[in-house]
């Protein structure tokens, strides 16, 4: 699966694979149910089988990975039960944030939010389905997001957060979005940039929540379609 990852000695820390492998997995390198076998990993990664397995551990107590006697490890699958739960769950959490934030952000991160929220309504002008320009979405897709919470000034949240965020990231939900669907969600981060500048901590609170709600209403219609397909 690919070449091996450079710049991880034989000698490195546990928590630089643990990165690695949990980049893989939220990348869609290895999906829902697939093996992860540490002989495999460690070679791709370049390091010994000891980090691989305690960054295996790592995983499975975050959530990402199971790992079962006599069967080894594998990438945890989920329902459409869990994901509406981790939805709901992340809906309330983001909404926190965004009603910190609004009271808390500087202007050096409004700045960078607004240069976020062009760039993801360029990459929708001129959409056509190219995977790199979906991964270059995705990812200032969650730095907007990411910037909030950190905008929010509590650690416990960013944490709490950082961990729900992880596993919808997993089903790809963005890779999901059709163009119309993609412009509707830039319009909502359109939107709650303008409820921060304008510091309207309600309106921030009210907007990231129907935004999350929105994704988790395309995935699950996804995942539906995706099950009877």
């Amino acid at each position: 699966m690919g070449n091996v990852v450079r710049g991880l000695g034989k000698g490195s820390r546990p928590v630089g694979v643990l990165e690695r492998l949990r980049a893989l997995i939220l990348t869609g390198e290895y999906g829902p149910d697939e093996r992860l076998i540490e002989e495999q990993l460690a070679e791709r990664l370049g390091v010994s089988r000891t980090p691989v397995r305690q960054a295996l551990t790592m995983l499975e107590a975050e959530g990402l990975v199971e790992i079962a006697p006599n069967r080894g490890a594998t990438v945890c699958s989920f329902s459409i039960e869990d994901v509406w739960d981790i939805y709901d769950l992340r809906a309330v959490l983001e909404g926190h944030a965004a009603r910190r934030a609004a009271g808390r952000i500087e202007r050096r991160e409004l700045e960078r939010l607004s240069e976020l929220v062009g760039g993801m309504e360029g990459l929708v002008g001129r959409f056509d389905d190219h995977e790199e320009e979906i991964r270059a979405l995705v990812a200032l897709n969650q730095e907007f997001h990411g910037t909030i919470v950190e905008a929010s000034r509590n650690r416990r949240l960013q944490r709490l957060i950082n961990r729900t965020v992880e596993i919808p990231l997993m089903f790809k939900a963005f890779f999901w979005y059709t163009p119309h669907e993609r412009v509707i969600s830039n319009h909502y981060h359109r939107q709650i940039l303008e409820a921060l500048e304008k510091g309207d901590a309600d309106r921030a609170e009210i907007i990231m929540r129907e935004h999350v709600y929105e994704g988790r209403d395309f995935v699950i219609g996804a995942l539906k379609e995706d099950m009877n397909g």
